[in-house]
């Protein structure tokens, strides 16, 4: 034994070297058969011995195996003997010049940690969890995973029914022991700060946004004898804490969304209402005012921002818009438009198409709480697959096998997700209310997007998709069989399917960049000046030469075809320009047609225009 050093192990002794424990990891951890080890095994004992290494550690031989089974054309099980980590190098990197790259963002020693255990995990997803061609695709720009870095832990996002807060307290459960539990709320004060508490907590389970639906009649009962002064003060300092959750996660956070309806909508309208200390009190219907006056004092904590009236980061505003009351409450909806022309923050709702598009969603009882989210989302680089086909035929084929490839990590995310519950990783997920799961993974939604439908048509007819009939009608033909491969997919594997617009700010930008740099002669139409991006999803070009209300006609045909998240942008300075009020869009237009969001920009904060 004079021939090997002694090694240094991870958990911190030094111990003989022993050939065995090589075999016995190999044959476990790559499930290679024992006469394939055993050669592995010589191998790598012979490169030792001849090599006169004076020092040996766990790391270190497990990059000879490494290397002897890449030699052997060992390929998959070289990926799973593979130790994940950085190097040292680049861990050097982020504690000297980490900060340089991130001005004007937070950094401490938690955000560093948060990083380094980012690349970790993405590692793990790509040598563990995807097979070669999944992740070949991702890092290829073929696909985008979204926070792929949280593909084997967390789902992506959640929107919660308040009730399960205002009943049961936080948390909502008794098995939970590990911090202190609150009784139900007493007053409007403590059931806000409750539902504020109650996302913090959750934070750590999910990768993307969370919020609640139906806020304002939902609080209703807690607003009894509160001014609407007062109201927004409340509401104010609740908006302030939950913009400090990214200082205490040390990681970015995605926007909370406080989705509202200034009376009771039609739904809850008969539910008896849960009110303090969660207790069963009158119909939701008979809170109307209390409803009114938390939906106003809601508005004008927003328009009025924070105390350097800069605009709320987070929460969304998410108003649900329909004719009930736009037209029936002018003070109100005056002080909406305000809100949007001062900070342009509100995301306006659609009621028509809110509610034929999400029936089993808002179907609520009293006697089952309505959560739901999106399990993972996967994106598709449209132009990529253009280029690729070049004629409309292999371009359908590419987008039906790239839509399966999709389909298979979805399903990978499901089955892991479910391992995640079982093995109580997602405690508060996990939890049981009224002998039901909290968050049922059953009913949560696996989406598929996409981005570049624009270009993807410049490429395959030399046309925008503003340009004329012939791009517009091929790209509704694109977007419609993409959305009916989603439906048969939600058949064929009994799961909840939808296709969505791209949520990732990032994602445009990432697969214009990558197509760039792996087809150079490629064109693309976005660049400013050396930043190339894809039109997101199915919008049209911004900028491009087109009325605005034809434009939101046309954009209309695509949101009918989309199941999820259709967000249309517009202008304030375009609006001004077609000599268009808000107020005559909203009522004569929107209300009325089949476009599912609208929101409003200022072109001197860009930034809200693309995503």
């Amino acid at each position: 034994m004079d021939l090997f050093p002694l090694v240094f192990r991870t958990e911190g002794d030094l111990t003989e070297f022993n050939s065995s424990r090589i075999l016995d990891s190999i044959i476990k951890e790559t499930g290679l058969n024992v006469e394939d080890a055993n050669k592995i095994t010589e191998l790598v004992v012979r490169r030792i011995v001849s090599s006169g290494i004076k020092f040996l550690s766990g790391p270190h031989i497990r990059e000879i195996v490494c290397s002897i089974l890449s030699e052997q054309h060992f390929e998959n099980e070289r990926k799973l003997y593979t130790r994940i980590g950085i190097p040292l190098m680049d861990y050097e990197k982020i504690l000297e010049s980490f900060w340089e790259k991130k001005q004007g963002q937070i950094v401490n020693p938690e955000k560093i940690h948060h990083w380094a255990a980012n690349r970790i995990s993405e590692e793990y997803a790509h040598l563990r969890i995807l097979s070669s061609e999944e992740s070949k695709a991702h890092l290829n720009g073929d696909i985008n995973i979204d926070k792929l870095r949280y593909f084997d832990l967390r789902p992506l996002s959640q929107l919660w029914d308040p009730r399960i807060i205002l009943q049961n307290g936080v948390p909502p459960f008794t098995s939970f022991n590990q911090c202190c539990s609150l009784k139900p709320a007493k007053n409007f004060k403590t059931a806000l700060h409750h539902l504020i508490k109650w996302i913090m907590m959750t934070q750590n389970e999910f990768s993307g946004s969370q919020g609640f639906n139906f806020l304002t009649p939902f609080l209703a009962p807690y607003a009894k004898g509160i001014s609407e002064n007062e109201l927004k003060l409340i509401i104010k300092n609740s908006i302030f804490e939950i913009n400090q959750i990214s200082t205490i996660t040390s990681r970015k956070v995605s926007p909370i969304s406080f989705l509202v309806y200034p009376t009771s909508w039609e739904a809850l309208s008969k539910l008896r209402a849960i009110g303090p200390q969660g207790k069963l009190e009158n119909l939701y219907e008979t809170y109307q005012q209390e409803s009114l006056k938390i939906f106003n004092a809601l508005t004008q904590a927003f328009k009025e921002g924070d105390d350097n009236n800069n605009s709320f980061k987070t929460p969304q505003h998410e108003i649900l818009i329909d004719n009930k009351w736009f037209d029936k409450y002018e003070e109100i909806s005056s002080n909406i438009t305000d809100e949007i022309n001062t900070q342009q923050t509100p995301f306006l709702l659609n009621s028509k198409t809110f509610g034929s598009k999400n029936k089993n969603i808002v179907d609520f009882t009293e006697s089952e709480y309505r959560n739901f989210g999106i399990l993972q989302e996967v994106c598709i680089n449209l132009p990529r697959l253009a280029y690729l086909s070049k004629e409309e035929d292999k371009f359908f084929e590419l987008v039906n096998s790239t839509m399966n490839l999709c389909s298979q990590i979805l399903v990978k995310k499901y089955k892991t997700i479910k391992k995640r519950l079982n093995s109580n990783f997602l405690p508060f997920c996990g939890g049981i209310v009224k002998n039901n799961p909290i968050f049922k993974l059953e009913e949560q939604f696996l989406s598929l997007s996409f981005v570049g439908l624009n270009e993807a048509l410049k490429i395959l007819t030399d046309f925008e998709l503003h340009d004329n009939t012939t791009a517009f009608h091929l790209g509704k033909r694109i977007v419609g069989k993409m959305n009916k491969i989603c439906l048969e997919f939600s058949k064929r594997d009994n799961l909840s399917y939808l296709l969505s617009e791209n949520l990732s700010k990032k994602t445009p930008f990432r697969f214009a960049r990558l197509d760039k740099k792996h087809f150079p002669k490629m064109s693309i139409p976005q660049f400013n000046p050396d930043i190339y991006y894809y039109t997101n999803s199915l919008h049209f070009r911004k900028n491009s030469k087109i009325d605005l209300l034809e434009k939101l006609r046309k954009q209309e045909e695509f949101h009918i075809l989309m199941q999820n998240g259709a967000i249309e942008y517009v202008s304030l300075t375009e609006l001004k320009e077609n000599d268009i009020t808000l107020e005559n869009l909203i009522k004569q237009f929107f209300i009325g047609s089949e476009l599912v969001n609208l929101k409003f920009y200022s072109d001197t904060r860009e930034s809200n225009r693309e995503k």
